[in-house]
């Protein structure tokens, strides 16, 4: 399997990362040094808690979310000068984040449905149970950068970013080892999502995706 691909329900995803994954991950300081990769991103500037990103009441996300101590996720574009934008794409990196935290530490899978509907919700619990079903996690460093909001009313916007995962590998935790890929293949990816504010103040995803090797995302 390859990072970034995936192959039905939340229940048997939420158990399977929980059972299989638990016991393999741990809790990590996202700046301990990463196995399997050089951290060769560029600066990034560190995006606003999701906790903090917003005066809306109610708001249940996470003041911060942990991915284990080999896996690594850089945000770039992360401040616009909008306030309003700057807290979708916070939400955002949040869902992110969190499905990465499930699929490496096995945690907080419950939490997934604060930051995921719809499609986005069935398309990140398919891509958790890929990796709990084969016994893999994944290692080393992951890169989101060109990150882009638009509304599309008061309460809908539309995200889109592009993933670089070149420095990222897959982690068979039956062996420990990592899959390294050909340095040929395409892996920056463009990826768009619809997010919409939940009655939690969230800025929830719905729909996602996702297109290999995007002309839009070469460097």
């Amino acid at each position: 399997m390859k990072k970034q691909a995936g192959t039905a329900m939340w229940t048997a995803a939420a158990l399977a990362a929980s059972l299989l994954l638990g016991a393999c991950g741990g809790d990590g300081d996202s700046d301990d040094k990463i196995d399997g990769a050089k951290d060769g991103s560029k600066a990034a500037t560190k995006s606003p808690s999701p906790s903090k990103s917003s005066n809306t009441g109610g708001r249940k996300a996470p003041d911060e979310i942990k991915l284990a101590k080999d896996a690594k996720n850089v945000f770039e574009d992360t401040e616009t000068g909008d306030p309003k934008k700057d807290e979708v794409l916070a939400d955002n990196q949040a869902r992110i984040n969190l499905v990465d935290r499930i699929i490496t530490t096995g945690k907080d899978a419950d939490q997934l449905k604060l930051y995921a509907d719809g499609q986005a919700f069935i398309s990140a619990t398919k891509y958790i149970k890929a990796y709990s079903d084969d016994h893999y996690s994944w290692a080393g460093v992951t890169r989101y950068y060109n990150q882009q909001v638009e509304f599309l009313s008061s309460s809908t916007a539309q995200v889109s970013y592009c993933v670089d995962d070149s420095k990222a590998n897959d982690k068979n935790l039956k062996t420990g080892k990592l899959d390294h890929y050909e340095s040929g293949d395409k892996r920056d990816t463009l990826e768009t999502s619809r997010l919409r504010r939940s009655k939690s103040g969230i800025w929830q995803s719905y729909s996602s995706q996702t297109k290999r090797g995007a002309e839009e995302c070469e460097k």
